[in-house]
């Protein structure tokens, strides 16, 4: 229920008038998130799924598979293209992938490829999990996805909030990885280390910019903490 605005009852019973009640008016948005990955992004990004910021309420649709970086943006750009015919677009569309051991030149040409054809890149340099790291460090030098795995342990156990009697071990497929990560960590924290990483490379070499990941733009989105994309939603809200 939304706020009243309330006479005094005495001026209600005087003048006749009504209570008047304006709800609280949600937007369903859309979002659309195309992956490399066939289960540790989709994991992650379905956990924001129905969750409310404001007035909007986030419908996530994720779809995550073994293609390569080229493949995810075409993919993207299809289901996007294909909502718009039906009728149902999206509001936003992201493609999600890694730098992993793909060659420079076509990590490089996927994300101009989106930029081109104004889809959203949460791309990562050189894995996903440099995201999860950022929970907890702000890491400045590049690192195998194995030193990523054993890192995020080592800071998730160390953590005061950690109490298991077990030793907690990253399981890349895990679908608790959001809540484990915000329960020992800070996911604000990790947005703001991140766009200060980003914000040291000034070139479209994007192979070169390591460690880095752009997955930051995406969860403050989903966080609903982008202007530019609460300004465009809002004008979806009707006052009723």
């Amino acid at each position: 229920m939304g706020n009243k605005k309330k006479l005094s009852s005495m001026n209600l019973e005087r003048y006749g008038y009504k209570e008047v009640v304006h709800e609280n008016v949600k937007v369903r948005c859309r979002i659309l998130i195309v992956c490399e990955g066939e289960k540790t992004e989709p994991n992650y990004f379905k956990s924001f799924d129905q969750m409310q910021y404001g007035s909007a309420v986030y419908n996530i649709e994720c779809e995550g598979g073994k293609i390569n970086t080229v493949q995810v943006v075409d993919k993207a750009i299809e289901l996007r293209d294909r909502a718009i015919d039906a009728g149902t677009p999206y509001d936003t569309v992201w493609a999600v992938f890694d730098k992993d051991d793909f060659p420079a030149s076509a990590f490089n040409a996927a994300i101009i490829k989106a930029e081109q054809h104004e889809i959203g890149c949460a791309w990562s340099n050189e894995a996903f999990e440099l995201w999860y790291v950022l929970h907890f460090v702000n890491r400045v030098t590049a690192m195998s996805r194995e030193d990523y795995k054993k890192t995020i342990g080592k800071y998730v156990n160390g953590a005061t909030t950690y109490t298991q009697k077990t030793k907690y071990v990253y399981q890349k497929n895990d679908p608790k990885s959001r809540t484990i990560m915000n329960t020992h960590g800070d996911e604000a924290r990790a947005i703001r280390y991140a766009q200060k990483q980003a914000d040291n490379f000034d070139n479209t070499r994007y192979a070169t910019h390591n460690p880095c990941t752009m997955v930051y733009k995406l969860v403050r989105l989903l966080r609903g903490e982008d202007r530019m994309f609460n300004e465009k939603i809002m004008k979806d809200i009707t006052i009723k």
